[in-house]
Formats: structure tokens, C-alpha cells, sequence
């Protein structure tokens, strides 16, 4: 017997009335299934980036008008990080600052506030055409150690001595091997290789910046000048095409009574005569009670206004910066990205169930 196989239908041909037309079916497609690994790896990126803006969000939600708070409070740890604050009659240490920058913009300048030993800075802009601001400072309190660029900042602070100043009597009463207090209250522990600078006035001798006219053309005929109006001269130095600078004995109320006796005072300026000394803490710590030795010169106390500390120390690690530019209103898309984090994370922690029940719960046949 002969079983013939039916032929099918050609394309566009009548369907039979109890046949199904092959063209319209459609079969479903397998779902798709999420792996173990892809959903929890989903949860912990979710996870990760809700940690991460927990400081932001926390700044989001304080509220729109800043908390006045006091420095001493801020030092000892008492104010809660990522607040809206406050503070007042601060005074910048503006010589001791330092410009941070991640590209080569104008960056931000990170300065410390004087008489908390650097346990408190003010992060604010490096644009020098900003208005000053003066004491008064708001923003976002952070740990220092948050900022992007602490490691940096930290670095450069090791690397580079920042001068501190402190009077002669707390230069001599740390000989002893104690610490020396500064004019902004701080406590420094000198090494012996640290620098010490400080520069004196000569009450005896007297700087003449002589600017040269048709009637004082040059050195030659300002020095004759000179000697007639009884002006001793001890040296010249930096002459250019228009000046040139004499030192004189004298000290400036006499020199420039005869000045102005000579009629030679319009053509001239004077100014006090300094001189710049440099030594080691090791070797100050030698000097005598009769002055501080240097290279062999003895310089009284007296002369002596203020010592340059340049001491090399490294930032407090629980130091603290105050960020100006931030406010809480700036965070305002903090509150969707976590929502949405969280929706995405609820998500795929339901899916990382489901794959642990199909993958290692159900048992296979």
C-alpha cells in the first residue's frame, strides 16, 4: 500500500474551512531570564552608589538657613558632618593657602582659619575678581579628608614650609626645648633642620632711591650733591637708566632734614635700611642672651620685631573644611537618582531571588 504525503497549500491558496493557516501563528518566545550574578551584581552597584550619596543627601535635607556655630566647636568634632553653617569672625591665614585644582582653570584656594591649628579650613574660589569675603563664612561642613583632592592637598602641605611668626621672648623661652608659641596662639615643635628668618632695621643707616633729572643727571653728580649737603655714602647698588640707590649714614628724620636743607629731597625717596638674616633652628637654639647669633653676628632682641618660622607640618587628619559655594537647594536631584536607585535595586533584588529558586532551588529531573 502507498501513503501519499499531502501536498501543501501554494502561497495565496485558499485555506481549507477546519485547517489553520500557517502564517498566522505565532509562537511565543522563550522569557528571558535574568542570571544570578547579573542581578546581584545590579543590587551591590545600587547598594554602592546609595552609600556613596548618603553625604549629599544628608546636605539635601538641612535646612535652607544655616546653623550659626562656633569655631572651638567645629575642632572638637561636636558639629555632625554635611551641615549648613555658619560661621563668624574668622580670620584666613591667606598667606598659608593653597590652590587646588582639578584642571587648568582657576581652581579652588583651601585656606586655614588662624588659631585653630589648621583643624579648620575654608574651601572657597581661586577667582581673585570675587568680592572678599571678610570673618563671615557659609557653607558645607565636610571632613577634609573627603574632599577629591585631599591626598593632594595633604602632600603639598608636607612638601612645602609655611611661615609662622612668633616674637622673641617665645623664640627664647622654647631654647629650653619647648614648644614656641606663635602670634596666632598656635604651639610649634621645631626640628633642628627647620628654618628661621627675620629681618632687622638699621636705626643708623638709611636707603636714598636718587632719581636722575636734568639737573642730577647721574650717580657721579648725585654723589657730589651729597657730600655737599653732608650725606655720608656707605654704598650704591641698582643703578638703572632713571635710578639708582645709595646707602647713607643716618637715620631717616636726619637724613632728611638735610635733604631738604640741599634742596635734593623732590628728586628723592628714602626708606629704612633691612637686613635679612637666615639660620637653623640647631643653630639659633646656640645663641646667646645677649642676642640671636647668626653666622657670628649678634642681634639684640630689641631689634627684632617678629621671627619666620618656615615649618614644614602635615594637615591634622581630623581636620575640617567649610565649602562656600555649597547650598542644600544645589542638591535638589539627589532625591530622584536615589529613588530611582532604590526602584532599580527592589527590582533586581526580586529577580536575584527568583534566579536562586529556578538556578539551585529547583530540583532538576
Amino acid at each position: 500500500m502507498t501513503i501519499a504525503m499531502a501536498e501543501p497549500a501554494p502561497t495565496g491558496a485558499p485555506i481549507a474551512k477546519d485547517a489553520i493557516d500557517p502564517e498566522l501563528i505565532r509562537l511565543a518566545r522563550k522569557r528571558p531570564h535574568i542570571g544570578i550574578i547579573t542581578a546581584a551584581g545590579l543590587v551591590f552597584l545600587c547598594g554602592f552608589f546609595l552609600l556613596k550619596l548618603s553625604p549629599d543627601r544628608r546636605f539635601a535635607g538641612a535646612t535652607t538657613a544655616p546653623d550659626k556655630v562656633a569655631l572651638a566647636d567645629i575642632a572638637a568634632g561636636k558639629i555632625s558632618n554635611d551641615r549648613f553653617i555658619k560661621i563668624e569672625a574668622a580670620e584666613l591665614a591667606m598667606a598659608h593657602s593653597i590652590r587646588a585644582s582639578n584642571n587648568k582653570g582657576l581652581g579652588l584656594r583651601v585656606v586655614p582659619v588662624r588659631g585653630t591649628g589648621e583643624k579648620i579650613w575654608i574651601v572657597t574660589t581661586g577667582d581673585g575678581w570675587d568680592p572678599p569675603t571678610f570673618g563671615n563664612f557659609t557653607g558645607r561642613l565636610r571632613p577634609l579628608r573627603d574632599l577629591a583632592f585631599s591626598s593632594q592637598l595633604v602632600d603639598y602641605a608636607k612638601d612645602h614650609p609655611r611661615p609662622l611668626f612668633a616674637p622673641p621672648t617665645s623664640v627664647r623661652a622654647a631654647f629650653a626645648g619647648g614648644k614656641v608659641a606663635t602670634v596666632t596662639g598656635e604651639q610649634l615643635e621645631l626640628q633642628p633642620d627647620d628654618r628661621v628668618a627675620f629681618d632687622t632695621i638699621d636705626p643708623n643707616v638709611t636707603v636714598l632711591i636718587a632719581t636722575f633729572n636734568s639737573r642730577l643727571p647721574n650717580k657721579d653728580v648725585w654723589a657730589t650733591e651729597l657730600g655737599k649737603a653732608g650725606v655720608a655714602i656707605i654704598t650704591s647698588r641698582d643703578p638703572t637708566d632713571h635710578t639708582i640707590h645709595f646707602d647713607v649714614t643716618g637715620d631717616l628724620a636726619t637724613v632728611t632734614a638735610k635733604l631738604q636743607a640741599a634742596n635734593l629731597w623732590s628728586p628723592s625717596r628714602l626708606e629704612t635700611s633691612t637686613h635679612h638674616f637666615e639660620t637653623t633652628w640647631a643653630a639659633l637654639k646656640g645663641s646667646s642672651p645677649a642676642g640671636f647669633v647668626v653666622n657670628g653676628t649678634t642681634i639684640p632682641d630689641t631689634q627684632i620685631d617678629l621671627l619666620g618660622l618656615y615649618v614644614a607640618r602635615g594637615i591634622p587628619s581630623d581636620a575640617y573644611a567649610l565649602i562656600t559655594d555649597e547650598n542644600p537647594a544645589d542638591y535638589w536631584y539627589v532625591l530622584p537618582i536615589t529613588i530611582a536607585l532604590c526602584v532599580i535595586g527592589l527590582i533586581f533584588a526580586w529577580a536575584f531571588v527568583r534566579a536562586v529558586k529556578r538556578d539551585l532551588l529547583t530540583p532538576v529531573a
